[in-house]
């Protein structure tokens, strides 16, 4: 498996629900400090929940916009030596994680993934944990048994 990968398409969705809760809970902040204020007269509280506010519909806006080009340009694969994860165009990242240092790899999936049949992968290493958003299960399942074959491989072979 040397070819890129994109995430499958319910992925946009999900970053979707999850732009739609972060709006939510920015705008439950702001809701509970207007109640705040109603009790307690607190002047300042209204301009927190004003904040609040602004804050959440400007973040919903970006994150809502950004959906396409967080799905264009996010891709990983899979190589006898390596997992690749390539994000961003503007800010390009290219994340390298070389087989041989990988301990453990987890599929897990929250509430949002499981309504999209998507799980996530997490590739840990020793000194850090990196994660491919969301793929079908018997994709990550796929990954997963593939990643631990050729890491166990690399360690067998510098025995």
């Amino acid at each position: 498996m040397n070819e890129s990968n994109h995430l499958p398409k319910q992925i946009k969705t999900v970053w979707r629900i999850s732009a739609i809760l972060n709006t939510l809970l920015a705008v439950g902040f702001g809701a509970a400090a207007v109640i705040i204020h109603y009790f307690f007269n607190y002047q300042w509280l209204l301009y927190a929940a004003g904040f609040f506010f602004v804050v959440a519909v400007i973040d919903f806006a970006v994150e809502m916009s950004l959906v396409p080009y967080r799905y264009s340009f996010w891709l990983y694969t899979l190589s006898d030596d390596a997992v690749e994860l390539r994000s961003g165009f503007i800010f390009r990242k290219l994340i390298s994680i070389p087989i041989a240092r990988v301990q453990d790899v987890t599929l897990s999936a929250g509430p949002i993934l499981q309504s999209q049949k998507l799980q996530e992968v997490r590739i840990t290493t020793a000194s850090t944990s990196h994660k491919i958003d969301g793929v079908q299960p018997e994709v990550g399942e796929q990954l997963r048994k593939q990643i631990m074959k050729l890491a166990v491989e690399v360690r067998n072979n510098d025995v």
